[in-house]
């Protein structure tokens, strides 16, 4: 495998053991200093010039702990060009405890950034940098991969625990409160627990950014009904006890806990220790558990999906979100569990000396309670404007050859209040007002004189305005979160009138051209209407949703305006006329509704 930087990079790094300068000259004696890599690097470089520092006070390591030591550093090379990472970090960890140097450090912080552990990582970058001396080149990339690191990394910033409570994050131990140190994680859903015998232990789910501060509110409130755990040893051991993955005591322990189920497990020096045990803490009653510590040969992380869902190992539960711990080599059951989730189990089978990685994805049960969303109660209010092509009717028909007609626009308002199902489906009621209007110039038109059987021909200019109120009922579906659409059609009555401001232009019988003065007419007008409408939009907040919409207006006539042919005006030479009936709109009116819409769910 060709182990190169991540960008590009062609600097190799020397995978060679490199020992502290302290001891240089002792190693080089012992021929400890042997190049075992001469592969490229697979982030950054590190020249074979540039050595360890130590501090001269560290206690002399001793030549067979170095050995041991540079043969898991070997181990951890070959597992990393098999890109084995999980096996090659435990590897690279295991070299740096027993006798920390360069290359160890930087592969292990690699493998962590693989594994997609920033927090770890950026540790180990930083270790890397401050422990060691290097190439200006080597520290030019650790500190680039330092920088990247950190923009992948929050920070939790635990508040109003209880001084003295235990902090773990996604199943690890990370001091007490208050933290010493920033407490860094990676980037994503993490779970946090915080605990104090004696109190009611807080459990919080989070999510939290790269480069972002999240607070955690870990108020603590004192346990009101509680029980007495007592956990010893069965050999008479010293060992730590950890309930519910936080150390709270050494064997012989006795303690106050919350009433219920609880995990317990003792953890000794290396390998000792006990698998996770149940201890149900009954109110006001003692629970004595007895437990042996044996060596555990094989350790398993468990990773569920969705973050902060109960891990059961061998029908114990050992807490939410990710688990890592030490079990006896052989079979274990593995068994993932959340609300809304279809449960999925596991068997796992650990080799002596294994460290094993599970990750279980769930499962959406669609059919559970938790995504059926609770029917609500809506109101709106929207604006919209209108555009109409043609009012129709006999005035617009007659708008031929030397004819202008301007297309009708006017607005619309609506109120309109829902219940909507949980599915997303709903029905309401919607109430507004419409005002349009349309101007038409020189339309052909006939002027009637009383007493004259032949019309006087000429042409006549309408300004026609449509005004009235709307009612009815919707039917629709709404479906999004983030960014809702609506898909709706509503129908019911328009009750309104008609307003024509009329002019004309027409010919004497002597052949003489003449206008008539101004005259209005009002004609009422009912219509069915049909508008189907379509949504989309963004929820502002909780309740509240925007959108922009568009609706089709279908009006239908069920009494179409008309003029009416009795208003007399003057005829010039012709004595007195009056213009026919003419229908002032058409018997389907279609308009279209471009707007907006604001909306709260109660």
């Amino acid at each position: 495998m060709d182990l190169r930087a991540r960008r590009g990079g062609s600097c190799p790094l020397s995978l060679a053991w490199r020992p502290r300068p302290a001891r240089r000259l002792r190693a080089l004696s012992a021929a400890l200093a042997v190049a075992v890599g001469a592969g490229p690097a697979l982030a950054q470089p590190a020249p074979a010039a540039a050595e360890g520092a130590a501090p001269a006070e560290e206690a002399p390591v001793s030549e067979t702990t170095r050995q041991v030591a540079r043969l898991h550093f070997e181990k951890g090379l070959a597992l990393l060009r098999e890109e084995a990472w999980g096996p090659a970090l435990a590897e690279f960890l295991l070299s740096r405890k027993l006798y920390p140097t360069r290359a160890a450090t930087n592969n292990a912080a690699i493998a962590l950034r693989k594994l997609q552990r920033y927090d770890e990582a950026l540790e180990m970058f930083e270790t890397f940098l401050r422990d060691f001396t290097m190439s200006a080149a080597e520290r030019a990339v650790a500190q680039r991969e330092i920088a990247e690191l950190r923009a992948l990394v929050g920070t939790l910033d635990i508040t109003n625990a209880e001084p003295g409570a235990s902090i773990v994050v996604s199943g690890e131990e990370r001091g007490q409160y208050p933290p010493v140190k920033p407490i860094r994680v990676a980037a994503g859903a993490h779970v946090v627990r915080v605990f104090k015998e004696g109190y009611e232990p807080v459990e919080v789910r989070v999510y939290v950014a790269g480069g972002q501060t999240v607070t955690v509110n870990a108020k603590l409130r004192r346990l009101v009904r509680s029980g007495r755990l007592r956990v010893v040893e069965r050999a008479g051991k010293t060992v730590d006890v950890l309930v519910d993955n936080v150390v709270v005591g050494q064997t012989p322990w006795i303690g106050t806990l919350s009433v219920g189920d609880h995990m317990v497990a003792l953890r000794g020096e290396g390998k000792l220790g006990t698998q996770p045990t149940a201890a149900p803490v009954k109110p006001q009653e003692l629970t004595t558990l007895s437990l042996l510590a044996e060596d555990l040969d094989a350790s398993l992380r468990v990773d569920p999906t969705p973050p902060g869902a109960s891990v059961w190992i061998n029908s114990v539960n050992v807490g939410n979100g990710v688990w890592l711990g030490r079990l006896k080599a052989g079979a274990h059951r593995v068994e993932v569990k959340a609300d809304g989730f279809v449960s999925e189990a596991r068997t796992v089978t650990l080799q002596k000396g294994q460290r094993q990685g599970l990750s279980l994805a769930l499962e959406r049960d669609e059919d559970a309670e938790i995504w059926r969303k609770p029917p609500k109660i809506t109101l709106e209010a929207s604006a919209s404007f209108l555009v109409a092509p043609t009012f129709g009717g006999d005035v617009a028909s007659a708008c031929g050859s030397g004819c202008s007609s301007a297309i009708g626009l006017g607005g619309l308002g609506t109120i309109h209040g829902g219940y909507e199902l949980g599915s997303g489906l709903g029905v309401g009621i919607e109430l507004g007002g419409i005002v349009a209007a349309q101007q038409l110039e020189e339309r052909a038109a006939e002027l009637r004189p009383i007493g004259y059987r032949d019309p006087l021909g000429g042409a006549a200019s309408d300004a026609l305005r449509l005004g009235g109120f709307l009612a009815g009922a919707t039917f629709g579906y709404h479906l999004g979160e983030q960014y809702p659409a609506l898909l709706r059609l509503g129908a019911g009555v328009l009750v309104g009138e008609v307003r024509d401001e009329r002019t004309g232009r027409f010919r004497t019988t002597q052949g003489a051209w003449f206008n008539t003065y101004p005259v209005v007419d009002f004609a009422s007008a009912t219509y069915f209407y049909v508008d189907p409408e379509a949504r989309l939009g963004v929820r502002l907040g909780e309740r509240w949703e925007l959108s922009a919409s568009v609706k089709l207006l279908l009006l239908i006539g069920l009494s179409k305006p008309s003029w009416d042919r009795t208003i007399e005006l003057a005829a010039s030479t012709d004595g007195i006329g009056t213009y026919g009936q003419e229908s002032l709109m058409g018997d389907v009116v279609l308009m279209i509704a471009p707007g907006a819409s604001l909306r709260y769910q109660f």
